[in-house]
């Protein structure tokens, strides 16, 4: 009959929803710290590293900021401000997706794909331990819950998954969404980033907490102290050769780098991007 069938298939069910529960506070955690973090603002007292003029490192004047633009960063035209390692700017989260909150925005997708393999897996079992018919497993308004369940865990899953992989693809090649989509890779120094220039260097990965850093400014590309360097104008009779160097030739056209900025709104596209 239909009951024995019911009865077996809930007590085969896991009886403590606390495994679940743990994954939504900790993703409800890692999209609030994902809001309000900065995402790596670059402040207007910015100045390049000495290890990155001595490496050759092209030295960039934002037109828009009109301050210098550390390199791998981007303007957003959203947010009006330049920023470090930008991938995207989402607007599920209000924010940039920069160096400072990536590891906030990785640990929300994970904790996301957690919830819906926990529910998909739910369901599996159930039907796997139910020894009647679906419809005996899921009677009148279980049914049409499961259903919802399904449809909506399939389809957070395989999206959360493209964004996932998109996240990791950025870390270990160093090029972010924003250049790939652009082509723009061939302007920059790309490298791989450092798993631990996402998360720190504290143990704690796992939890939404800000990360800490050994070298903070080589991690966000610039530094703000013990640095004499200011912004050159050619029409400065005080200016240096290098200041010269630093001229409208390396003035960004940030006019195109807004539209960059703003091409991966849309979740939407930027999941279509790795079709």
């Amino acid at each position: 009959s239909a009951r024995p069938a019911l009865v077996a298939s809930r007590t085969a069910a896991p009886r403590s929803p606390s495994r679940y529960n743990v994954l939504v506070v900790l993703s409800l955690w890692s999209h609030l710290k994902t809001m309000l973090t900065d995402p790596g603002a670059v402040p207007r007292a910015a100045r390049p590293l000495a290890s990155a003029r001595d490496a050759g490192i092209p030295e960039t004047i934002c037109g828009r900021c009109d301050a210098y633009k550390p390199p791998r960063s981007h303007h957003c035209r959203i947010c009006n401000r330049c920023i470090i390692r930008m991938d995207h700017h989402c607007p599920w989260m209000n924010n940039c997706i920069g160096a400072l909150n990536q590891k906030h925005f990785v640990l929300f997708l994970i904790y996301t794909w957690g919830q819906c393999t926990f529910a998909l897996t739910l369901l599996i079992v159930r039907l796997s331990e139910c020894d009647g018919t679906i419809s005996e497993c899921f009677p009148s308004e279980d049914g049409r819950l499961a259903i919802s369940l399904l449809v909506f865990s399939l389809l957070t899953l395989i999206f959360v998954t493209s964004m996932l992989y998109n996240q990791v693809y950025a870390v270990l090649t160093g090029i972010g969404t924003i250049d790939r989509m652009k082509r723009h890779t061939r302007h920059l120094h790309h490298m791989p980033v450092r798993w631990l220039d996402v998360f720190g260097i504290d143990a704690a990965w796992i939890a939404p907490i800000d990360p800490k850093f050994q070298d903070r400014d080589r991690v966000l590309g610039y530094t703000t102290l013990g640095n004499s360097w200011k912004i050159p104008h050619p029409d400065d009779p005080t200016a240096t050769d290098d200041d010269e160097s630093l001229g409208d030739s390396q003035v960004l056209d940030e006019g195109k780098e807004a539209e960059e900025g703003s091409e991966p709104h849309s979740p939407l596209v930027v999941a279509s991007a790795l079709v």
